[in-house]
């Protein structure tokens, strides 16, 4: 049955769609041909980008939750390869991929914030238990319009879950099998008195006969031998890349260490060429399992691993530039790129080879990216990037070709390991860590609290911007909830000016507001380290000072997280004078 890729919204193309999928051993192949069986395989039609990945026990949870909740059947029941294809979306929007068919999609619905499971209608007769919940069932000759195009109109419809709310997915049913799914437009208890009009609007209708579901029983095993000469393929060329980049760059060699899969690939990899620095930056705000599982793989691993901590960095930034966002991330800076720049400074003055976990399909400014570049907020570090046109898919097959431990917050139901706080991650993500870690979590409430926010902001994520985007503002207008741009910033009422004498002295400047507002709030974070070639920065009592080799050229100032982020911005509220 032909399950045509779900609608969304805008979507990019970052690079090509590899998933095709063997019938006859019923596992997904990146190949034209199945490893196994040796024949070929069926390309699977998934909506770009496609940086499909497994779905672990958790995903597999939440899909069989909302699938039982509104249909009161579960869509996996035994066990199956299953892949999720993450789809542009406001929220988390996977289509989930069940035996080479999109079966249908998992996405979370930011205004009832809870998981809803979108049915196609092959997901649909796996779903289909003979009249559970969730259900319109029609006669045949409204079936016969239904297939060739129409919605559902009452008077065809015999029978329906009498629960059913306007607005909810429900499956068309035909005598004993689904043939349609869609969105219901008026309640079960409307529909109960209603004589005519459109009952359900038709998403998705069936386009060939029946409902084949092959036996099931593979593992992901079968998977990785399936895909083996394809996993060694991309290892083969990754290999050549990184021998080339060493030979070529006189440089000492870091990987940088997240935690993460793809840092964990790119790690592997490396150390199969050159026995690696191992660079792990703990913001502060990682997950407690983030920490541990770098410090075990260290361990187990025998990695030369450089720690550097931004200790409470985060905490003392709230205080001075507010909540970060997703267009406001001084976070990165102060937290991330700080401490790295002063690892750089203290360990590599002349500069370091830097691999990295980066991927084209991870966002389109990447997939825009080249293969080995510089940082501007940290030109002494030149980075590459072995895996740069590897899906997700490459990447865990290639940890399951290795045998290698994951970070276990994956089997947990995160996609994505990082900084637990972080405006980027998405309402299902905060759902997550409201589960794991609650206490992590009220804290933070107590925080956001303090700082203006009200609980329907906190509730419905409006915190992760600094101003809101259209699509927010839609959202916040229809939630009736007042958001919008919150001013931010510290008061300068009692500026260090001597600290601005020294700085704007080496600049050969005045002492103009931005020279007082670095210098007054600097919080040592040492993003500047990574701009000065003469050694002249120097941290006292935690805060910048510019000494006598100072060549006034201000690279350092301009990069500054205060200026770029407070001053720039004009957040910073008045001083006296």
């Amino acid at each position: 049955m032909l399950f045509k890729p779900l609608d969304t919204m805008k979507i990019p193309y970052l690079g090509p769609i590899s998933l095709s999928w063997c019938r006859a051993c019923n596992v997904p192949v990146l190949a034209e041909r199945c490893g196994v069986c040796g024949g070929p395989t069926e390309k699977v039609p998934i909506t770009p980008p496609g940086d499909i990945r497994p779905a672990f026990e958790r995903d597999i949870e939440l899909i069989n939750e909302a699938a039982i909740s509104q249909f009161g059947s579960p869509l996996i029941k035994d066990e199956r390869v299953v892949l999720l294809n993450s789809v542009p979306g406001f929220d988390r929007f996977d289509e989930v991929i069940v035996d080479g068919v999109v079966a249908g999609a998992l996405r979370y619905d930011v205004k009832r914030l809870c998981y809803e499971f979108m049915p196609g209608v092959e997901g649909g007769n796996r779903i289909w238990n003979g009249g559970g919940k969730g259900f319109v069932r029609v006669a045949v000759d409204a079936a016969a319009f239904i297939l060739r195009g129409a919605s559902v109109l009452m008077p065809g419809v015999v029978d329906f879950d009498r629960e059913i709310q306007a607005g909810q997915e429900v499956l068309v049913v035909c005598e004993d099998s689904v043939i349609a799914v869609g969105k219901t437009r008026f309640s079960g208890e409307e529909a109960a008195k209603a004589r005519k009009g459109m009952f359900v609007k038709v998403r998705r209708r069936l386009v060939e006969d029946g409902a084949h579901i092959p036996e099931g029983g593979q593992g992901w095993g079968l998977v990785v031998e399936a895909n083996r000469e394809v996993i060694e393929r991309y290892e083969k060329e990754a290999l050549q890349f990184i021998r080339r980049s060493v030979e070529r760059k006189d440089l000492p060699v870091v990987v940088s260490f997240s935690g993460g899969k793809d840092s964990l690939a790119t790690l592997l990899l490396v150390r199969k060429v050159v026995e690696p620095k191992v660079l792990f930056v703990d913001t502060g705000v990682e997950f407690p399992e983030t920490t541990e599982y770098v410090e075990r793989m260290a361990d187990a691993l025998g990695l030369d691993l450089i720690i550097t901590r931004a200790g409470d960095r985060f905490w003392k930034g709230l205080s001075v530039f507010g909540m970060s966002g997703r267009d406001y991330r001084w976070c990165c800076k102060v937290c991330k790129l700080g401490p790295v720049a002063k690892v750089m400074d203290e360990r590599f003055p002349q500069g370091v080879l830097n691999f990295i976990g980066q991927r084209r399909y991870e966002s389109l400014v990447r997939s825009r990216s080249r293969r080995m570049w510089r940082n501007r907020w940290l030109p002494r570090q030149l980075c590459a990037s072995p895996i740069q046109s590897w899906s997700a898919l490459h990447v865990w097959l290639y940890l399951m070709k290795e045998g290698v431990d994951v970070n276990p917050l994956y089997h947990r139901g995160l996609e994505r390991i990082g900084c637990w706080p972080c405006p980027s991650s998405s309402l299902a993500e905060v759902e997550a860590l409201k589960e794991l870690y609650p206490g992590l979590w009220q804290g933070f409430v107590e925080r956001l609290s303090a700082s203006g926010l009200s609980d329907e902001e906190i509730k419905y994520g409006f915190w992760r911007w600094q101003h809101l985007p259209k699509g927010q503002q839609g959202l916040a207008e229809e939630l009736a909830v007042a958001a919008g741009r919150r001013r931010r910033g510290r008061s300068l009422m009692s500026p260090d000016r001597e600290r601005a004498r020294n700085i704007a002295g080496a600049l050969g400047t005045d002492v103009t507001e931005d020279v007082i507002a670095r210098s007054t709030l600097c919080l040592g974070c040492g993003v500047c380290l990574g701009h000065c070639e003469h050694g002249a920065i120097e941290f006292r009592g935690g805060r910048v000072w510019l000494n006598s080799r100072c060549r006034g050229c201000g690279r350092c100032h301009g990069r500054c997280p205060i200026v770029k982020y407070l001053y720039e911005k004009n957040i910073i509220n008045n001083h006296d004078s």
